[in-house]
C-alpha cells in the first residue's frame, strides 16, 4: 500500500467514524425524547400507585415532570392524607434538589420541617424531617460553590 492509498483508508475509516457517531447521537436523542408525560393520571390509583408510579418515572427513565405530575396529583385528590402529603412534598422537593433547583428545594424542605411543629406532626413518619435537614445542609455546603 503506497502512501497516497493509507490516506485514503485513513480518511475513509475516520468518515465511516463520523457517520456512525453521528447515527448514535441520533437515535439517542430520539430515544430521549420518548418519554412524554401523561395527559391524565388515573383516578382509580391507590396512595401508593401513585408513588410508585412516580418514583418509577425517576428510576427508570430520569422523568422528573412525569413524577411531579403524579407527586402533585395525589396531593389534589387526596388532600385529608397529611402525613403523605408531607412525603410527596419531600419527594417533590428532592427532585428540585436534584434538578439543581435549589432555591424551590430549600423552600420546600423549610416548609416540610415547619410543619413538624403542628400537632399532628406527631403522626408522621419522621424520615421526610431528618433528610429535609440533611439536604438544607448539603445545599448551603454548595452554595459558596455555585456562586463561583
Amino acid at each position: 500500500m503506497n502512501f497516497t492509498q493509507s490516506e485514503n483508508l485513513s480518511t475513509i475509516v475516520s468518515m465511516m467514524r463520523n457517520i456512525i457517531l453521528s447515527g448514535l447521537i441520533v437515535v439517542a436523542g430520539l430515544l430521549s425524547g420518548c418519554t412524554t408525560v401523561p395527559k391524565s393520571i388515573d383516578e382509580n390509583l391507590s396512595i401508593n400507585e401513585y408513588f410508585q408510579k412516580a418514583q418509577e418515572a425517576v428510576v427508570q427513565r430520569n422523568d422528573y415532570d412525569t413524577a411531579l405530575l403524579y407527586y402533585q396529583t395525589f396531593k389534589e385528590r387526596f388532600p385529608e392524607e397529611k402525613g403523605r402529603i408531607v412525603e410527596a412534598d419531600y419527594e417533590i422537593a428532592f427532585i428540585y434538589y436534584k434538578k439543581e433547583q435549589f432555591d424551590q428545594a430549600e423552600t420546600l424542605f423549610r416548609d416540610i420541617i415547619a410543619r413538624y411543629e403542628l400537632p399532628e406532626a406527631q403522626d408522621y413518619y419522621q424520615w421526610p424531617k431528618v433528610l429535609s435537614e440533611k439536604l438544607l445542609v448539603t445545599i448551603e455546603e454548595k452554595r459558596p460553590i455555585l456562586s463561583e
